[in-house]
């Protein structure tokens, strides 16, 4: 019983202690900001929603170019319906960083410090504002501790 309640405290430290690494990373992991160029468009005009992240320090994002069953999420932008736009094309990532995971044997992209992502769409009619969801994962690279998110954006024009 004594080795239980020993090996039970070990694993419950190990915990505290990786939840203690994830706090010590700097606060907030990501701040994203969304913005619609050009910022004055009407139908008929193309324009690209440009996604910036702002991540925290010893902490990376997993990018949206890269595709694997298992291991690291990709991002993922969903788009509310709106009959006043169309998307062109999927979403990119610029200046994404490749790496090899070992572990899965799966190449992946990712951002560290600062993320961007660009998508194209065209305005069909008169629009107000852009609404959606950013899905994803984030890591700090010390600890490996990772964590999902789920994130919210409107831009408007």
């Amino acid at each position: 019983m004594n080795a239980f309640r020993t090996t039970l405290f070990a694993g419950l430290a190990l915990i505290s202690g990786a939840v203690g690494w994830a706090a010590d990373a700097g606060g907030q992991t990501l701040r994203w900001h969304v913005e619609v160029v050009p910022a004055q468009a009407k139908p008929g005009d193309e324009i690209e929603l440009v996604f910036t992240a702002d991540i925290g320090a010893g902490w990376i994002l997993y990018s949206s170019d890269f595709n694997v069953e298992i291991g690291p999420r990709p991002a993922k932008f969903t788009f509310d319906a709106n009959p006043s736009l169309s998307l062109v094309g999927p979403i990119q990532a610029i200046h994404a960083q490749r790496k090899t995971d070992h572990n899965f044997g799966t190449e992946y992209s990712y951002f560290a410090s600062r993320a961007e992502f660009r998508q194209k769409a065209r305005v069909t009619a008169p629009l107000e504002s852009i609404t959606g969801r950013i899905d994803g994962q984030t890591c700090f690279e010390e600890s490996g501790l990772c964590e999902l998110f789920r994130e919210k954006f409107s831009a408007s024009l």
